[in-house]
């Protein structure tokens, strides 16, 4: 025994030997269920039948078990494609120990051990963040949630691939310096006995990172070990950092915004002297700009028309981004005169830092009591440009809620005029192109409409008259979106503190140019403006244009019209320029409209624009899938509205083209509404829409809509039965001429139309509806229904008794001749029922009589029989309809002879003949003991297994029997 423990210690090192000899054992019962199956070799299908417990014995193949599973792996993912046969992070991890202690890690190859080290590196952050360096294996890995990191197994097989003199490729060193960082805890920075280890982490993620940083340009290879040295105390690893930042603009010619981010930050953070690297090798970027690394055959960049499209194109100074020629000399310029090495450090960083503020803007705003612009004059281009960006972005996420708050209402104006002096001090001093000046002259006019400024919107226009900002050629390609951005811009603040008059409008527009097309362009710019600020202006602008000759663009005009409610919405939709894609855009946005405002009422001719516009727009197509829920929305408030066969029409044409699109459950509520507003003929036309794309809903279908026209307030359907277009005309059922798949399953749905049209007082109309399905259904139904219509004769008020009798006896024999009717227990306590209601013919005697003939013909009397009658009468003539024996023998006590015994107690009260109803009322008592007694017997007998159903079809199914060696 000691003999065995020495060997066991020397073969797995000595070390933890218990839980290596538990992962290898663990190892080894996963090996068959993650070993891919192969046919191609006689041996891998043999080593496919093997199990766990064939792993226990020694064998040379057992031994080598664990490195070739974690080879096979490794190097042929798509082998193991199955989910269920797909390995977990553990049954790798347990392969890799178990040849670790059988000394075969030497058969993995480098390739392998980086493979491994991306999967397990992959495993352990995010999986939905990908990087450059994520694992290609990760979708052959079985899924579940990760609940741990396996930093520490990256790191010991990093160790191992150094060990045996390999070359770690990027992808083995990111995942170690990703592995070093998620060591780190920078809660405990600064900790007597944590800073040691701290600075060593750091220092290792370092090393690793100097390695590759420079062919390889992904966020998430910068901006974790970024965070984590800002996150650090130290300024050497604050100037690490900075490095790190200098060497990614002087090497990479794009920069990804997370970096950007990263940048920023860093810039707010750090002393101007801290940051002459970051800033030298921003100027060394603005010198080649543009680059020629940039791509060339991507669009041109859109002509910077306003201060905020302007520093859109200026804010990606880290980037050479190519633009037109006509724009690259004046960015270049202004790049130049902010960052180049020139200029002082202070300035070039306060122009730096001007970013910050657009960039928060654009993420989610910023508070305008943080704004604060020191603009003396002295102020650059670039900072006026910034400052009025800014302002914009800040007031357009403010909105309208802007005008209603005074104080920052005149903190805005003060820093608007402000600007406007800065500007008009720098264009004194300076000569700058027509370009900048009429995007500053364009920010200016907007700023002064929003807030309602009429003394600078004034001096706005004085100012760019005097610099001849609006002479021009509207023509040209540089000059003409320049022109016409401003002219909107003036046309768009003119409306908002003067009014909206037409005749204002159009001597505006006309003053601007004689070209009606230029002022069309104006129009439509000015539109797109005040969609955001102003909805209604937006409207009222639009119409006065049109109805004036200048017509706007479709793009204009269909972002306008998403934006407004539904009563001015649906007038576009006769836009004789939109798209199919735009009128349906247009109508997503109605239904939108429509659900959030529900209870609102609409007028009727808002509902017919919108049934017209959908019929004819999916009438030769079908709908994409995306606007199925829109669709859905409208056509329930069509239908809700009264316009059902607009309904109907636009889903046969849906249907016709692609039968599935629409969700069964919609359509079923569709034709509940319908029912429910009684629009039966929508309804009927519904179900046979539906039951030609869909046969297998025939049924439940059918049943639904005949519950529902066959109620009892459905008086207006009954009277539509003495119509020529009634629903039992020309040998159909139905006027929608739909048909059951299943003719079995026809009986109740007839049977519930029998008792709809008998409530409603239409006897006739229901005999002539069961001549004409008596022949498509089974014998079993046919009864049903006979006897609903037999029944029928009793629920009628008149006529009563002796006619009463007369009739129902009539009609049964009219039956049992002509239907194929065959009558059962049930008709005879019918038949019974009117016999008892005839008093006058039926006395207490007769009655006595009619009760000794029901036992004679087999009904239960507890302790009476056929030789031991209840009563002492004479024997009963009857007609052949109570012929007992040509009856099914089979009786029921709750369905045929407990009806028939209330039914005599009942009569017999009535006569005043109490000693026989107690004498009926006894026999009950004891018939319903011995029902109570079998049911509890066969239910014993269910539950032991001795029941079996009797195979004797000439009783009824459900009839059964206990084995006799079990009773």
């Amino acid at each position: 025994m000691l003999r065995w423990c020495l060997s066991t210690v020397r073969v797995l090192g000595g070390v933890d030997g218990a839980q290596r000899i538990r992962l290898l054992s663990s190892a080894s019962a996963h090996v068959q269920e993650c070993l891919p199956r192969s046919t191609g070799t006689q041996d891998t299908g043999k080593r496919c039948l093997r199990t766990s417990d064939d792993l226990q014995e020694s064998s040379p193949s057992n031994n080598t078990r664990a490195i070739s599973a974690l080879q096979e792996i490794l190097t042929s993912p798509a082998l193991v494609l199955d989910p269920s046969r797909r390995p977990t992070p553990n049954t790798i991890r347990s392969f890799y120990i178990s040849a670790k202690a059988r000394g075969q890690l030497s058969q993995l190859d480098s390739g392998m051990l980086s493979a491994l080290i991306g999967l397990f590196g992959s495993l352990s952050v995010d999986s939905a963040r990908k990087c450059v360096y994520t694992s290609s294996l990760l979708p052959y890995v079985k899924d579940g949630p990760v609940t741990r990191d396996y930093w520490a197994f990256v790191k010991e097989v990093v160790s191992l691939k150094q060990q045996r003199g390999m070359r770690l490729v990027h992808s083995d060193r990111y995942w170690m310096m990703r592995a070093e960082l998620a060591s780190l805890s920078p809660s405990k920075d600064g900790q007597p006995g944590y800073t040691h280890a701290f600075d060593r982490s750091l220092f290792r993620a370092r090393k690793q990172y100097l390695h590759f940083s420079r062919h390889v340009f992904d966020p998430d290879v910068h901006v974790p070990y970024l965070t984590a040295l800002l996150s650090s105390t130290d300024p050497l690893h604050k100037q690490w950092a900075i490095d790190a930042m200098t060497s990614i603009l002087l090497t990479h010619p794009f920069l990804h915004a997370k970096v950007l981010k990263v940048l920023l930050g860093i810039v707010h953070d750090t002393d101007t002297a801290h940051l002459r690297s970051i800033l030298s090798a921003i100027s060394i970027r603005v010198t080649c700009f543009p680059s020629p690394c940039g791509d060339a055959t991507r669009a041109p960049m859109a002509v910077p028309v306003d201060a905020t499209t302007f520093t859109s194109a200026l804010s990606v100074f880290p980037w050479p981004v190519p633009s037109p020629s006509p724009h690259t000399k004046v960015i270049t310029e202004l790049l130049h005169e902010a960052f180049s090495s020139n200029i002082p450090l202070a300035h070039r960083r306060s122009n730096l830092l001007l970013c910050s503020p657009l960039y928060s803007c654009n993420s989610g705003g910023i508070p305008i009591s943080s704004l604060d612009f020191p603009l003396d004059g002295g102020a650059s281009v670039w900072q006026t440009l910034f400052a009025l960006a800014i302002l914009e972005e800040v007031m357009r996420a403010a909105g309208p809620a802007l005008l209603n708050d005074r104080a920052l209402r005149g903190r805005i104006q003060e820093m608007i005029r402000s600007l406007h002096e800065s500007w008009l001090h720098l264009v004194h001093n300076e000569s700058h192109p027509t370009l900048i000046s009429r995007a500053v002259a364009t920010s200016l006019f907007r700023l002064s409409g929003a807030v309602a400024d009429p003394k600078l919107f004034v001096a706005c226009l004085e100012s760019s008259t005097n610099f001849g900002l609006w002479t021009g050629d509207s023509s040209d390609t540089v000059e003409g979106p320049q022109l016409t951005a401003m002219a909107a811009m003036h046309l768009a603040a003119l409306m908002q503190l003067r009014g909206c008059g037409a005749e204002l409008v159009i001597k505006t527009l006309s003053s601007y140019s004689s070209d009606l097309q230029h002022q069309c362009a104006v129009a439509s710019a000015a539109v797109k403006d005040l969609i955001h600020r102003d909805i209604e202006l937006a409207r009222i602008l639009y119409n006065i244009a049109v109805r004036s000759g200048r017509d706007i663009d479709a793009d204009t005009a269909y972002t306008l019209a998403r934006t407004l409610p539904p009563p001015h919405a649906v007038g576009f939709l006769k836009h004789k320029r939109f798209s199919r894609v735009q009128v349906g855009g247009l109508l997503s946005s109605i239904a939108r409209f429509l659900r959030e405002t529900r209870h609102q009422h609409y007028d009727a001719d808002l509902f017919d624009d919108v049934g017209i516009s959908l019929r004819k727009l999916y009438a030769i197509s079908p709908p994409p899938i995306h606007f199925r829920g829109h669709l859905q929305l409208l056509l329930a408030e069509l239908c809700t509205r009264g316009r059902g066969f607009q309904t109907t029409a636009i889903i046969a044409n849906v249907i016709k083209f692609q039968p599935t699109f629409f969700q069964f459950s919609f359509l079923l509520r569709l034709v509940r509404l319908f029912l429910r507003r009684k629009q039966f003929r929508c309804a009927l036309r519904m179900q046979k829409i539906l039951v030609d794309a869909r046969g297998g809903c025939a049924t439940s279908l059918r049943y639904m809509v005949t519950t529902r026209l066959c109620v009892t307030t459905s008086r207006r359907l009954s009277m539509k039965g003495r119509k020529p277009y009634t629903l039992f005309r020309g040998g159909c059922f139905w006027a929608a001429g739909t048909s059951f798949k299943n003719v079995m399953s026809n009986g109740p749905v007839y049977n519930k139309v029998l008792q709809g049209l008998i409530y409603a007082r239409r006897p006739h109309a229901a005999k002539v509806a069961f001549s004409r399905v008596a022949s498509r259904v089974d014998t079993k139904s046919r009864t049903i229904l006979g006897n609903t219509l037999l029944h029928g004769v009793l629920t009628r008020p008149v006529p009563r008794n002796g006619r009463r009798v007369r009739k129902l006896l009539g009609l049964l024999d009219n039956l049992v001749s002509y239907q194929q009717f065959a009558p059962d227990r049930i008709t005879v306590n019918i038949v019974l029922k009117a016999l008892m209601a005839w008093r006058t013919a039926f006395d207490y005697q007769r009655l006595r009589a009619l009760f000794n003939h029901m036992i004679r013909g087999g009904y239960p009397a507890g302790t009476y029989s056929p030789s031991h009658l209840p009563f002492s009468t004479p024997l009963l003539r009857t007609s052949g309809t109570l012929a007992l024996s040509r009856l099914p023998p089979y009786i029921s006590f709750e369905k045929h002879a407990k009806p028939m015994l209330k039914m005599f107690i009942k009569a017999f009260y009535l006569r005043n003949d109490v000693e026989a109803a107690r004498m009926v009322v006894e026999i009950l008592k004891i018939e319903q003991q011995k029902a109570t007694l079998q049911r509890e017997r066969r239910s014993v007998a269910r539950l032991r297994g001795w029941m079996k159903a009797e195979s004797n079809t000439g009783r009824r199914d459900d009839t059964i029997h206990v084995h006799n060696d079990r009773s």
